[in-house]
């Protein structure tokens, strides 16, 4: 690898981590005022800049209810989901199983005791 190339790299592993940061410093300032949000950052190039795109042609004959996502920043479009949080951890991650068992019709189970072993 010539060493343009891995200045070239470097370069964009820079702006990425730039508008991490700047993504990161925006959840920090709602946090600061109460509010809690979670972002949606482009896999390539860590934009928060993302669209979902679904379209009921998208969601097919079966119903695929899965989002599409363009990034307005450098054209990757995909069905991936990065996404950033200033939620507390285990409120988010308990927020997600919820949102999950929803999703799948078996919320009564998560009120039931753990069986020992």
């Amino acid at each position: 690898m010539s060493d343009q190339s891995q200045e070239q790299l470097t370069e964009k592993k820079l702006k990425e981590l730039q508008k991490l940061k700047a993504t990161r410093m925006a959840l920090d300032e709602l946090k600061k005022r109460g509010i809690f949000a979670d972002i949606i950052i482009c896999p390539e190039c860590k934009s928060p800049r993302i669209q979902e795109m679904t379209s009921f042609h998208d969601l097919g004959y079966i119903g695929s209810f899965q989002p599409m996502y363009f990034c307005k920043d450098c054209g990757w479009y995909g069905r991936l989901e990065l996404t950033m949080s200033n939620r507390p951890l285990d409120e988010a991650i308990l927020e997600d199983l919820k949102d999950a068992a929803e999703e799948h019709e078996i919320e009564e189970y998560l009120d039931d005791p753990v069986p020992e072993e």
